[in-house]
Order: C-alpha cells, then structure tokens, then sequence
C-alpha cells in the first residue's frame, strides 16, 4: 500500500461505525496496581470508542503483562489521584410519587 493510499475502513464487530488507525494509550490493572501503556497503534471505534489491537500488538501487551510490567522498563511515571463515590451517590426516594426529593447512599 503506497503513502497515498488510504487504510481500508473497517466496521466496529460491536456498533458497526468505521474505525481509524490511531495511537492510543490503554490503562490495564494487575491486582491493585495500575499501569498505562502509551504509543498503542490500535483501529479505534467512530461511534462507541472501543479499540482493536492486531495480533502483534496483543502479543506486545501480553508479553509485558507476563512480565508483570517491570518499573524499571517504565518510560515514565505519573500520580494518579484516588477518588471514591461512598457517601455521594445521590438517589431518588423509593416512593414512584415523591416530589423529586434525593437521599444520600
């Protein structure tokens, strides 16, 4: 395929919009512990924004999972803050009737 060409359009299995070749990053947890890989070539989602590896890239991924992403590979690290919804979640009163009032979870 010549620079000129464009990638072949592929359909998203799950909404069935195009997808595009984009660099992406990917967030994978192993247990407790976050990490982020960045520089992902993926086909990425029009409509739903669900992305899709080729197999070397699925290998790539995995082969760092199985290595339990080492910290000195890291090309970097960032903070991450922590947030939680205990106490926040906002619910309507059980009564179908009731005037619009909330309650705290």
């Amino acid at each position: 395929m010549s620079a000129d060409t464009p990638a072949p359009v592929h359909a998203c299995p799950h909404c069935q919009h195009p997808t595009v070749s984009a660099t992406v990053r990917t967030a994978i947890w192993m247990g407790d512990r976050l990490v982020v890989v960045e520089d992902v070539p993926a086909q990425v989602c029009q409509g739903c924004s669900d992305q899709f590896y080729d197999d070397d890239v699925s290998r790539a991924l995995r082969r760092l999972a199985e290595d339990g992403f080492p910290a000195a590979q890291a090309a970097r690290e960032i903070t991450v803050p922590v947030f939680s919804l205990d106490g926040r979640i906002v619910r309507r009163a059980d009564n179908p009737a009731d005037d619009g009032d909330y309650h705290v979870d």
